[in-house]
C-alpha cells in the first residue's frame, strides 16, 4: 500500500498536480511517523486504519468548515477525503455488515451483551478493513439485546 502511494506521487509529479502531490505526502508522512513511532514496517491493515484516521479527521473538517460558511477551506478537505478514498477498499453495505454479525453470533454461540466484545473482536479482525466498526457496534448491540 505504501509504495503504491509513493509510486501515485512520482506519477503526480511528473504530470505537474502538485495540489495532489502535496495532499499524498501529507498522507504520506503519517504512515512513515507511525513506522518510525512502532519502529517496524507497517502492514496494509495497519495503513488502511492510518488512512480510516486521516478520512474522519478531514470529514470532521469538512463539516465544520461548511457549518461556518468557509467553502474555500470545505472544498480543500473534500478534495483530500476523495484522494484517500481511492487508497481505501471498498466499505461493506449496512446489509452485509448485519449478516457477517449474524453469522459471527451464531458460530462463536453468542447469547447475550457479555459476549459483544468477542463478537466484535472477531468481526475486526476478519472484516477490519472494509467494515465501518461503529456500524458494527451498533448493530452487534442491536441483535444481542433482543
Amino acid at each position: 500500500m505504501k509504495s503504491i502511494i509513493q509510486k501515485d506521487i512520482i506519477q503526480l509529479m511528473k504530470s505537474g498536480q502538485k495540489d495532489k502531490v502535496e495532499k499524498l505526502r501529507f498522507i504520506l508522512s503519517f504512515i512513515t511517523q507511525e513506522e518510525k513511532d512502532k519502529n517496524k514496517e507497517l502492514s496494509d491493515s495497519e495503513i488502511i486504519q492510518i488512512l480510516k484516521k486521516a478520512l474522519k479527521r478531514n470529514q470532521d473538517s469538512y463539516e465544520q468548515f461548511t457549518k461556518a460558511g468557509r467553502e474555500d477551506l470545505a472544498s480543500k478537505e473534500k478534495e483530500e477525503i476523495l484522494i484517500i478514498q481511492n487508497y481505501l477498499p471498498e466499505e461493506m453495505t449496512e446489509e452485509e455488515i448485519i449478516k457477517i454479525i449474524q453469522e459471527t453470533i451464531t458460530s462463536i454461540g453468542a447469547t447475550s451483551m457479555k459476549d459483544m466484545g468477542k463478537v466484535i473482536g472477531m468481526i475486526k479482525k476478519n472484516h477490519g478493513d472494509n467494515a465501518d466498526m461503529s456500524l458494527v457496534s451498533k448493530h452487534v448491540k442491536s441483535l444481542l439485546n433482543s
